[in-house]
């Protein structure tokens, strides 16, 4: 892992990358003013490091991950939507949690962590869509992810972000 970055630093870079991509797809339609400024952002986190840790790569590595599971997950993400804002991290991690869960029983081997990860993304992205990228509600995977010790102990044991 970078020793000059927190994992939490990681996390967040990570899914500021990841939004940057969902906020660029949709800038082929509409553009927005976080759209643009994420743009120019963009060159900084594709630059990455020596050691691997490159966000953007990561994200994309992750919403392929998600992008595994083709699953409906519309009701899961009106459910979340419909929560209070304290409340709504919260019931983003069981839903991911409930969805990972469903995932392991079928596709034997799946590892937990990495199936929560893909739950996790696959949610993010259609919660994004369905909330028109709005910035304010970015924090919902940084915040569910790090506060899953299991992920981050699976991730710190593959050596780090850059390993996924």
């Amino acid at each position: 892992m970078n020793n000059s970055m927190t994992f939490e630093e990681q996390t967040e870079q990570i899914v500021e990358a990841l939004f940057t991509n969902l906020c660029l797809k949709k800038q082929l339609f509409e553009e927005t003013d976080r759209c643009l400024e994420l743009q120019s952002e963009k060159k900084v986190y594709e630059q990455g490091s020596a050691s691997g840790f490159n966000p953007a790569h990561i994200a994309r590595t992750l919403q392929s991950l998600g992008d595994q599971y083709n699953i409906e997950i519309e009701s899961h993400v009106q459910a979340v939507i419909a929560e209070e804002s304290i409340r709504k991290i919260k019931k983003f991690g069981e839903v991911a949690e409930s969805l990972s869960r469903n995932w392991i029983s079928q596709t034997p081997g799946l590892e937990p962590e990495r199936a929560f990860l893909a739950a996790a993304v696959k949610l993010f992205v259609k919660f994004m869509k369905k909330t028109d990228g709005d910035r304010s509600q970015i924090n919902i995977l940084t915040e569910t992810i790090n506060g899953n010790p299991e992920v981050r102990g699976y991730i710190e044991r593959q050596g780090g972000w850059g390993n996924l």
